[in-house]
């Protein structure tokens, strides 16, 4: 992309080429035959391997969880880049809000459908995720709290509250859109009481994927990081960032997602981080 910009400012464009083409979004409809298929929401999404993905791979993998009655198309756009039709509506709610998404121990990064868009132009750059504050103080235990770290955090979702908008527990729960290019926050200092001195609330990401225990970016490991660590430099990032999911709770999901099925089991699919349960109750079975 950037060697094709840099070639068109070299470029002297003829007469022809600067009039170009305007095709209206009624004319995109008309292509996409009478508006049938352009009427079937649909997602981009990169899956971030450094394996070559097979589009039938990820269709037996995410068709079931994502519209497990219906299924899904899958076309192949580029290196491991797919775009997927949802044949259920609440597919593309699934798909773009729960999360994070995994195919192989590989993350797969979801982005909304942009009929205006070309492959080059998506950015595959943010996944939700569940994540745990902790030690707040019991006041500070609600959705404003969780809101407006939230919005420090990335894109701001949802937190995980009871019906008096204060969490249960021993850590408040919040669900954020977070960019993977930038290092994982490990923490927050937050101000309490009425002298405003600083508290140190640390994070934990549930289901979260590989990163760097060098960097702290998601998608690559310590070996393949491109920031070496310095020598007898303890690493800044580790486990520690990973919440606990007890195992009678997280097994079966895992097992399925480590060998390119879906995660959950029961009355409805779910990806991982996505909660079941009541308000509250920080469970996820």
């Amino acid at each position: 992309m950037e060697k094709m910009e840099g070639m068109l400012r070299n470029l002297r464009l003829s007469e022809a080429e600067m009039v170009g083409l305007r095709i209206s979004e009624q004319q995109m409809v008309i292509a996409d035959g009478a508006g049938k298929e352009a009427a079937e929401p649909k997602v981009v999404v990169k899956v971030l391997s450094e394996k070559l993905v097979s589009a039938e791979g990820l269709k037996q993998a995410l068709g079931p969880i994502w519209c497990p009655i219906r299924g899904i198309r899958c076309k192949k756009l580029g290196e491991n880049i797919f775009m997927i039709t949802l044949l259920q509506n609440l597919g593309k709610k699934k798909a773009l809000e729960c999360g994070p998404w995994m195919f192989s121990n590989d993350l797969v990064v979801v982005v909304d459908y942009d009929p205006a868009k070309s492959v080059e132009e998506y950015e595959f750059t943010a996944v939700p995720i569940w994540i745990r504050i902790l030690k707040l103080p019991l006041g500070k235990m609600n959705k404003a709290t969780g809101e407006m770290i939230g919005e420090k955090m990335g894109e701001w979702l949802q937190a995980d509250v009871g019906d008096d908008d204060y969490a249960a527990g021993e850590y408040l729960r919040i669900k954020v859109k977070i960019n993977i290019s930038k290092p994982l926050m490990r923490g927050m200092m937050i101000q309490v009481g009425e002298d405003g001195r600083s508290k140190w609330c640390p994070f934990e990401y549930e289901f979260l994927p590989e990163f760097c225990y060098i960097c702290g970016i998601i998608g690559h490991d310590d070996k393949s990081c491109l920031l070496p660590a310095k020598k007898g430099e303890e690493k800044q990032f580790g486990s520690w960032l990973r919440a606990f999911i007890p195992k009678k709770q997280n097994s079966g999901e895992k097992q399925r997602w480590s060998s390119g099925g879906g995660s959950g089991s029961g009355d409805r699919p779910y990806g991982f981080g996505e909660r079941r349960g009541a308000a509250g109750s920080n469970s996820l079975s």
